[in-house]
């Protein structure tokens, strides 16, 4: 809860695809916004305003005492060197000794599969992006697990978050499942095995000439040249 309030989903959309705000959104949950799954439950943590201060207080009173926290920043993929740069920042003001790289997405692919400590070569924090059908529900998405060494980068063991996801997946009815889900999501903010920082559309260029391109992904059936 204390670095969550240091978030700004807002500054890290900006950051990736510009001010524009119909490119993008923020007070964004685990799921994507209008997805049945989707909801507000525990987002007000990174709302209102921002007290740097009482946030770096905070983190030394969870037991923070200055250990390096390396940020795995990506310097070829434009979308996560933004994120990593304004992530980097972000943790600095909130009062953690940062070590921030900048790699190529190789290398970065490379070091987090690394399970050592970071002064070890291993790392603290990544950035990642996933496609809304990716995090459309908790059977689907990868940061939403809690199984330890057989989980998502990061690893995390979540006995509750596992057994929230096996309630779902063995739910039927949408009502029930929604609100499972809005444990889900309380659950992961408190737990945090990844933070969420927004939601962007990528955009597609076609030729004027095209016509019957579906909306959404690139899906390259139904085409025709006008």
């Amino acid at each position: 809860a204390e670095l969550l309030a240091a978030i700004r989903q807002a500054e890290f959309m900006d950051a990736v695809i510009g001010a524009d705000r119909s490119l993008w959104r923020d007070e964004v949950g685990v799921f994507p916004p209008g997805s049945p799954m989707a909801s507000d439950e525990g987002l007000d943590v990174m709302e209102g305003r921002r007290d740097f201060d009482r946030i770096r207080r905070a983190v030394t009173e969870a037991g923070y005492a200055g250990e390096k926290v390396v940020v795995l920043g990506v310097a070829d993929v434009p979308a996560l060197a933004a994120l990593s740069r304004v992530g980097a920042e972000t943790l600095r003001r909130a009062g953690l000794e940062v070590e921030a790289l900048s790699l190529p997405w190789a290398e970065v692919v490379a070091r987090r599969a690394r399970r050592e400590a970071p002064a070890e070569g291993g790392w603290s924090v990544t950035f990642a992006t996933l496609a809304g059908l990716d995090a459309f529900h908790p059977g689907l998405h990868p940061g939403l697990r809690g199984n330890g060494a057989e989980g998502w980068f990061g690893w995390p063991t979540l006995p509750r978050l596992e057994e929230l996801r096996e309630a779902w997946l063995e739910t039927a009815e949408l009502p029930a499942q929604q609100r499972i889900a809005r444990d889900i999501q309380r659950t992961a903010l408190e737990e945090a095995p990844f933070l969420p920082l927004g939601q962007y559309f990528q955009g597609t260029a076609y030729r004027r000439g095209l016509t019957g391109m579906p909306k959404g992904l690139p899906l390259f059936w139904n085409i025709q040249r006008s």
